[in-house]
């Protein structure tokens, strides 16, 4: 599976980790002076804010956050803490950030060992996780926890069962209620759909006995329309190459169930890496192909096609180089940005992006300078085209803000300057000005960390 939500199986409680509280370093230690951090942040300000903490530091690794907006602009910010040297030591957490930016306390997901999606329905938080017997490290199963407006978790909902192997899931919030949950395995792709604040329904298994998928992403299209594509390959699992981009979408309340074929590439090469980001009522896919040439030479490249009966392919990044680390994301109106990074032999990657308006193409493509290889770049377009692109380069966290509508990019700016070993960046816009950032700090005692931006 793609790079993006881990998981594999399970549906028994995961124990609590025994480190959690050790003296002087719990996960809820400072609470009260993280609240006043996070409230520093100047919500009528427009640039980026001082770094605030999600977490205090912890003595046991943390599992990449993930970033969700509620309509009235508040946040969320899940992520897991494992111990890398027990395996199936993990465990999952929640926090709250208001709209005025107080950051409230960690809440412990008690079925779940991760986080692999999260949006608000309304103003509850509906999470997908992963749970797993304790001496597994995730996930036999896939569950629903939502968390109400007045901080209560409630009883997980299994939504698939049965898992091996690696997990990815999304979840999507559609117009005027209703939720569609993306889920996919090696053994599978399935979507399951919910009303409002109600419970899921049955699943519903979109891929093939004889596909094994190997990544797969999903976007709301406006209204009750979704999309969900995913690329599949035949064979014995390990060695199939995938070369098809599979997709079904849906236009009303029910899930997406007629398949349709996007694409298949030429015959010697593969499909590694796949995005999609909206386009208006419909959508764009973004992808990493790769393959050798006569000579035994390996390319890669960033290529992009808008779905439809005959989707014209354009490529984004030079086939002499590298890519890896595709990010697609868009606006309601069809704004869009790619990230990606391209590397060289030696181990050295450049941030790379391209953006492109509601009404035009994608033409050319930025440059940020290096960026730290083991992390790739992402991507968020906010409600008025405002692009943002954020890497790690050398410990430390940084942003370039631009304009889908110009297709430009600002100067980049480093998010944290006290930073030394950020890593797992991410980042998301709400539905007004506001966007987040956030990454886990430090080696021996790690923490969350974000940063707010408020665009002018």
């Amino acid at each position: 599976m793609s790079r993006r939500n881990r998981g594999n199986r399970g549906n028994r409680r995961c124990r609590r980790l025994p480190r959690l509280t050790g003296p002087g370093r719990s996960v809820f230690a400072g609470l009260a002076a993280l609240a006043v951090l996070g409230s520093l942040a100047p919500a009528a300000q427009a640039g980026w804010s001082r770094p605030f903490e999600f977490t205090a530091p912890g003595s046991l690794d943390l599992i990449g956050a993930q970033l969700a907006f509620a309509p009235n602009g508040s946040a969320a910010a899940a992520y897991g803490v494992e111990d890398v040297d027990t395996p199936g030591d993990s465990q999952a957490f929640v926090t709250p950030r208001s709209r005025a930016g107080a950051v409230g306390s960690p809440k412990t997901v008690a079925s779940a060992k991760q986080v692999l999606a999260l949006s608000y329905d309304g103003s509850a938080l509906q999470l997908l996780t992963g749970a797993g017997p304790s001496a597994l490290a995730c996930c036999s199963s896939v569950q629903a926890v939502r968390l109400s407006a007045g901080g209560t978790l409630q009883r997980p909902q299994t939504l698939v069962g049965g898992l091996t192997g690696r997990a990815e899931a999304q979840l999507l919030t559609l117009s005027h209620g209703g939720m569609l949950a993306a889920i996919a395995t090696e053994r599978g792709v399935w979507v399951v759909s919910a009303r409002r604040g109600r419970r899921f329904g049955a699943q519903h298994r979109l891929s093939t006995a004889d596909q094994i998928p190997q990544s797969m992403a999903a976007t709301w299209r406006g209204g009750q329309s979704t999309l969900v594509a995913w690329t599949s390959a035949r064979g014995p699992a390990g060695t199939a190459d995938p070369r098809t981009i599979y997709y079904a979408q849906s236009s009303g309340r029910a899930a997406p169930r007629q398949v349709h074929k996007l694409l298949t590439v030429a015959s010697g090469h593969r499909i590694d890496e796949l995005d999609v980001a909206r386009r208006g009522s419909r959508a764009t896919a973004a992808w990493v192909e790769s393959w050798y040439d006569k000579k035994g030479s390996f390319h890669s490249i960033v290529r992009a096609a808008d779905v439809a009966a005959k989707p014209g392919i354009r490529n984004l990044s030079p086939a002499s180089q590298l890519a890896a680390g595709v990010s697609a994301s868009a606006d309601a109106s069809g704004d869009q940005a790619v990230s990606w990074k391209l590397c060289r032999g030696n181990g050295s990657c450049t941030v790379q992006a391209a953006l492109r308006g509601a009404h035009s193409t994608f033409a050319g493509h930025s440059s940020f300078g290096q960026s730290d290889p083991s992390d790739a770049p992402v991507s968020a377009v906010g409600p008025r085209g405002q692009a943002i692109v954020a890497w790690v380069r050398s410990g430390q966290p940084r942003a370039a803000v631009g304009s889908a509508h110009s297709r430009r990019f600002g100067r980049a700016r480093i998010l944290s300057e006290n930073a030394q070993f950020a890593a797992d960046l991410t980042v998301a816009f709400g539905p007004r000005r506001q966007a987040l950032a956030a990454w886990s700090q430090g080696t021996l005692n790690p923490s969350l960390v974000g940063a707010a931006y408020t665009a002018p």
